[in-house]
């Protein structure tokens, strides 16, 4: 009886975590409610807090659990490092512009989550989603300098910013505004490509001489 409780729980659970982010997703983190939350989920607002203290607590593990699932496969060892970083940029276009719970928590953070006091668990959630992707392209950026791949003088940290920039640029385009109506991947991954070449031999990417 009492693991099938737990199992209960843990279902309730889940189930809590899946109504927020619908429920955030369309509203705000400002102006959801727990008793919003707890409508979508079909329960009690009481058994809402029997899982969570508030609101931003209830957020916050929402957004650990969709970001958990954002995790490149593992590196082909016979790919290059500039060949994984394209692959890798695609892998997260592609988990990132399908419905599901990465979307829904990175929309929330980027476009429902107000920059002010109350939100600082969600934002430090952004901010560390943002320095662990920055992180790990750098590495990919040094290690094909030192393949020979990317210019010697390459400026590590304005080719960092074009690739976010690149990305976020295709993401908005096809997904945000939607100006594209069929043949998505196929297009996303046509100025993918594109970009990703001029990220490889553009001059404005380089260090600038002192």
């Amino acid at each position: 009886m009492a693991r099938k409780t737990k199992e209960d729980s843990l279902r309730t659970r889940s189930a809590i975590l899946d109504a927020a982010e619908q429920v955030i997703l369309r509203r705000g983190i400002s102006y959801a409610t727990m008793s919003d939350i707890a409508d979508a989920a079909g329960i009690s607002r009481g058994a809402v807090y029997g899982h969570f203290d508030n609101k931003i607590d209830l957020a916050t593990e929402m957004c650990q659990r969709a970001l958990t699932l954002a995790v490149p496969p593992e590196r082909d060892p016979a790919l290059s490092a500039l060949e994984a970083l394209h692959q890798e940029g695609m892998y997260f276009l592609k988990l990132c512009g399908e419905p599901g719970p990465v979307q829904r928590v990175l929309q929330i953070l980027y476009m429902q989550c107000d920059c002010n006091e109350d939100n600082k668990p969600l934002l430090d959630i952004r901010d560390d989603w943002e320095r662990q992707s920055r992180e790990g392209i750098e590495v990919m950026i040094r290690e094909a300098m030192s393949q020979g791949d990317l210019p010697a003088d390459i400026d590590i940290h304005l080719a960092t910013l074009y690739l976010f920039s690149l990305f976020d640029g295709i993401y908005s385009t096809l997904f945000w505004v939607n100006r594209v109506k069929q043949d998505r991947w196929e297009i996303a991954e046509a100025l993918y490509r594109a970009g990703f070449a001029a990220f490889t031999t553009a001059p404005e990417l380089l260090a600038k001489k002192a």
